[in-house]
């Protein structure tokens, strides 16, 4: 039957594939018109050219809860479940951002833990516009990045309960990861270093004194030597004068 999982399956968190989502929500897939027209008969090949015409990603939405066609290629991928490869493939290709998120999604219901941070988390790096639609059929603007760290926070996303995700830190110290590396890390070191180098200069240009005070010291220096300069002039010539005055035997002058 056209809903049965593929015999060459294997099970995934130790279940069928197709139960990683939940009843409810497959019964509904199993009922689109999407699903029967569009789905019935898809390899893991011919499933590309059904991605690559997707428009948006999202669960169920509307009054009548109908089913993305983002849901029902998630449901079709996990009944197929095509080889781990041609799934890499779906995230590392940068044509179709739809194709990669669908990948995304099925790498994080099936892929362990360590697989999950080692494959996703590059995609940080994608910062191309998604559309999402919500529960009431209204478009939302998501970008990949967002739609990337929703996957890897939330337990509950586009209808679907995401399997339990080991905290980074943990697989850390058992040495199954490495330490992240962000790539906004050398521009923050970048940035560290250019702020400071100014604060050097600022503290290099308050140290300084400007050239203004320096001119007012020179003034002010100037202006001492000439007052006592002429101090010194007239005193030497109060002592001329009462020299002579002496000699002509008239009183001192007084200072």
């Amino acid at each position: 039957m056209a809903n049965r999982t593929s015999r060459e399956a294997h099970t995934v968190k130790g279940t069928n594939p197709q139960y990683l989502i939940e009843k409810i929500i497959r019964t509904r897939i199993y009922d689109s018109i999407y699903w029967k027209e569009q789905c019935f008969g898809l390899s893991a090949e011919t499933i590309i050219d059904k991605g690559m015409e997707l428009r948006f990603i999202g669960g169920i939405y509307g009054g009548n809860i109908k089913p993305a066609p983002f849901l029902c290629l998630t449901l079709k991928l996990l009944q197929l479940q095509p080889e781990k490869d041609i799934v890499i493939e779906f995230i590392r290709q940068d044509d179709f951002k739809y194709i990669r998120a669908l990948g995304a999604m099925y790498i994080r219901l099936t892929f362990n833990s360590v697989e999950v941070y080692k494959y996703l988390e590059p995609l940080y790096n994608d910062y191309r516009k998604l559309r999402y639609m919500n529960r009431m059929g209204k478009f939302e603007l998501l970008y990949m990045d967002d739609f990337i760290d929703n996957l890897m926070r939330e337990d509950h996303y586009c209808d679907i309960q995401l399997p339990r995700l080991q905290k980074r830190q943990a697989l850390e110290e058992t040495d199954q990861l490495e330490v992240y590396q962000s790539a906004l890390d050398e521009d923050l070191e970048r940035l560290s270093s250019s702020e400071d180098s100014e604060d050097e200069r600022d503290r290099r240009r308050r140290s300084r004194p400007s050239i203004v005070s320096r001119r007012r010291s020179r003034t002010r220096s100037r202006s001492r030597e000439h007052s006592s300069r002429s101090y010194a002039n007239q005193e030497r010539e109060i002592e001329e004068s009462n020299a002579m005055r002496k000699k002509l035997g008239l009183a001192p002058l007084e200072r």
